[in-house]
């Protein structure tokens, strides 16, 4: 993976070996470090927290299809115009405008946008000698004001995008545009446009003002946390996918996990993501569109959805193939140190929540795929092949990360067997020891006995003979241990081997 796909925070690490660092260890202090390992990782970088709540402000609730509701309940002779006092009004209970001043200088940029000087109507109206409004008027209104108050809150800030307006026989790319009020006013001379948003949210709610994009599909696009949806609005779609990134090194990876909001509003498509580097995804989609005779360029809006969509799922295969070798990697550590390295106990149970936490996102996300199936709004009936070949991606990952977290789980029963076994052998040692010298103590204490009649008490040889029959038993007992030993460990093994 290249080094712009190192853009995000790295996660931070889960304390806590997955296995124990030493031989030592008793087995109650065991049972509790395995029970810490198997048990289910805690998900460290993508719960919800009390930054994570985005609310937009109140005025963002004026989407086209309210603010034509709004109009009709004012309207009350149904007319179809609105007089400048209730248009003022309705404007001030939303915080759109704080004077009146604000709205008669939008509705005379709207009636006259020549800058050449006013003509006799804007003259007109600002003597206030036209009094009513359209509802084109009073929707245009407002969102010239909402866009106002956006690049206020923004201050000096410039919001950048990346622009891709194309047809089947030409295109034109554009980095780091700028978007302003007459950028936004001027319509695409292609047929179909790609706007890409990289970490600005300013320009994210300036977009969104531009193409009808509903307040809840903003909070979702601008919350880390959300997980993986597709849904229909009036005006738009939008699909939400886990982009994955993989940071550190070969040893010991970890992966971050990063939304992409895709917003199909007819030929138009937008996504954000807050990366503000140029990500894999974005390049590998736009080298297939600078090609003529792609399909991508035959096809519209619905098409680049897709392309977008696997383009980003893409992303999970590797990241999942890294936490795996890295698994291998640290397996051959553990069995290197006799399974007493705390770092790598600590690497794999990192590597684990990584692994529950992309498979808990490929689960909703393969329910998307599914939905955008049946849904022919968001991506044409003509493209279920390829949405039905990425479902079947998604669930080849879910097999691989099951795979990989049957692995860890080996390790774990691995290392609970080896400890298991070290103490079996202590035990064993011990056993054996005592087999060994409880009959000579038996004799000792015997003939320790104080009394004064007791055969060979006054015999010299008998002290002798007694030591040589005792270093032939020893022997004798050590050659047999030596032997049962042997053969035990060829049975475990041969187990071993079996197993």
């Amino acid at each position: 993976m290249s080094s712009s796909e190192n853009a995000l925070p790295t996660p931070p690490t889960p304390h806590g070996p997955l296995l124990a660092p030493s031989h030592h260890r008793t087995s109650s202090t065991l049972q509790r470090h395995l029970e810490t390992a198997l048990a289910p990782a805690t998900l460290n970088k993508r719960s919800a927290s009390v930054t994570d709540q985005i609310e937009l402000e109140e005025w963002w609730s004026l989407t086209p299809e309210r603010l034509r509701r709004i109009f009709k309940e004012v309207d009350v002779d149904n007319d179809g115009r609105l007089p400048f006092a209730c248009l003022v009004d309705s404007l001030r209970r939303y915080d759109l405008a704080a004077q009146e001043q604000d709205v008669t200088d939008t509705l005379t940029k709207l009636r006259s946008p020549s800058s050449d000087g006013e003509d006799d109507f804007a003259r007109a109206w600002r003597r206030k000698s036209t009094t009513e409004v359209t509802e084109d008027e009073f929707l245009a209104a407002a969102k010239q004001l909402m866009v106002a108050k956006v690049f206020a809150a923004a201050r000096r800030k410039k919001p950048l995008v990346s622009l891709v307006d194309f047809g089947l026989d030409d295109i034109d790319i554009g980095d780091d545009v700028e978007v302003t009020k007459a950028w936004l006013a001027r319509p695409s001379t292609k047929r179909t446009r790609w706007v890409e948003i990289r970490g600005d949210e300013t320009a994210l709610r300036l977009l969104g003002i531009e193409y009808a994009l509903h307040p809840l599909a903003l909070e979702d696009a601008l919350r880390p946390s959300q997980r993986p949806k597709e849904e229909r609005y009036e005006t738009h779609a939008q699909i939400v996918v886990p982009r994955f990134v993989v940071h550190g090194d070969a040893l010991a990876p970890q992966v971050a996990t990063e939304n992409v909001s895709i917003f199909v509003a007819g030929e138009s498509l937008v996504t954000y993501a807050a990366s503000t580097q140029a990500p894999a995804w974005s390049r590998r989609v736009r080298a297939e569109l600078a090609c003529s005779f792609t399909k991508l360029r035959e096809e519209g809006s619905n098409f680049l959805a897709y392309r977008v969509l696997d383009a980003v799922l893409d992303s999970g295969a590797p990241a999942v193939a890294a936490l795996r070798g890295s698994i291998a990697r640290q397996r051959d550590i553990l069995r290197r140190s006799k399974y007493s390295s705390n770092d790598a106990g600590a690497t794999l149970q990192r590597i684990k929540c990584d692994l529950e936490q992309i498979l808990r996102l490929l689960r909703p996300l393969a329910r998307v795929l599914m939905t955008l199936v049946q849904d022919d709004d968001v991506v044409d009936h003509r493209y279920n092949s390829y949405i039905e070949d990425a479902g079947e991606n998604v669930a080849e990952l879910e097999d691989d990360i099951a795979a990989a977290l049957s692995d860890i789980e080996r390790l774990a029963e691995e290392s609970e067997l080896y400890f298991q076994r070290s103490q079996e052998k202590t035990i064993y040692v011990l056993t054996t020891v005592t087999a060994i010298f409880l009959p000579l103590q038996f004799v000792t204490g015997l003939f320790g006995m104080n009394f004064k009649y007791m055969p060979q008490l006054n015999d010299r040889g008998a002290y002798y003979l007694l030591l040589l029959i005792m270093t032939i038993y020893t022997v004798l007992a050590l050659l047999l241990v030596w032997w049962c030993s042997s053969g035990r460990r060829r049975s475990l093994k041969h187990h071993d081997i079996e197993a």
